[in-house]
């Protein structure tokens, strides 16, 4: 897919008394904007922004302001291996999201779009911080609750291998056969554009990848959530 332009940068965010850094994309123009900005928050938890980049064309063609970014943990965002598990948390990432929104001066007006475990994070920011500022919060495939998404991927999983349903239950247990019990269920459930775009394999490297990180994906606080309501399906938590 093609890129539009952008400028990119970091963000510090000081979090229990460190500073890490946050990674974002800029789409278009805050300064002198007629629309409210659109901040967009990518699943996992674990995964990047770049399979988000078809949002960044609301900036070409409908002249919203969107901005991307790599949640903390992940892509080109601090990572931060050495923490114990229970550092993880959805104030962390609301905590970082109330950063994003700051530094660029739109708390007064913006909007959300949420994909998947990003949904759950836009809600639980809108419910824990209530916000005066948001103005519109779209939720994308994401889920009402956990008991309903287990039940639905359960039930699409009826019709695979036994070494795919293998593969999803033990999830980041056994990282290798997760990845490839992904592919197979998005052969079929996943993307099914062709050839898969760069993006889409690059967002799942940065977990699965020779170079990928999987500690926040493997978090036990957030791992309910799953990254595979996002790239594929995992019922199970470590």
């Amino acid at each position: 897919m093609s890129q539009p332009i952008f400028r990119e940068g970091t963000i510090n965010f000081t979090y229990d008394g460190e500073i890490y850094q946050t990674y974002y994309k800029l789409f278009g123009e805050l300064d002198g904007r007629t629309r409210d900005p659109i901040v967009v928050l990518h699943g996992g938890p674990g995964l990047v922004h770049d399979y988000l980049f078809p949002f960044a064309n609301l900036a070409t063609q409908h002249n919203f302001p969107v901005i991307l970014y790599d949640q903390i943990g992940n892509g080109r965002s601090s990572h931060i291996k050495e923490k114990d598990p229970a550092f993880w948390t959805i104030d962390l990432f609301i905590d970082e999201l109330v950063n994003l929104i700051t530094h660029f001066s739109i708390q007064d007006g913006f909007d959300l779009v949420g994909h998947s475990w990003g949904g759950i994070l836009a809600s639980e920011f809108e419910v824990r911080r209530q916000p005066a500022g948001l103005k519109r919060l779209v939720l994308s495939n994401s889920l009402p609750a956990i008991s309903l998404w287990t039940q639905s991927n359960m039930q699409l999983l009826e019709a695979f291998p036994e070494e795919v349903k293998k593969g999803i239950m033990e999830g980041m247990k056994d990282p290798e056969g997760y990845f490839r019990a992904l592919k197979e269920l998005h052969a079929v459930h996943g993307c099914l554009a062709r050839p898969i775009p760069a993006e889409y394999w690059y967002t799942l490297d940065q977990v699965f990848g020779p170079a990928g990180d999987p500690t926040v994906a493997s978090a036990p606080y957030v791992h309910f959530h799953c990254l595979s309501n996002d790239m594929g399906v995992n019922p199970s938590s470590p």
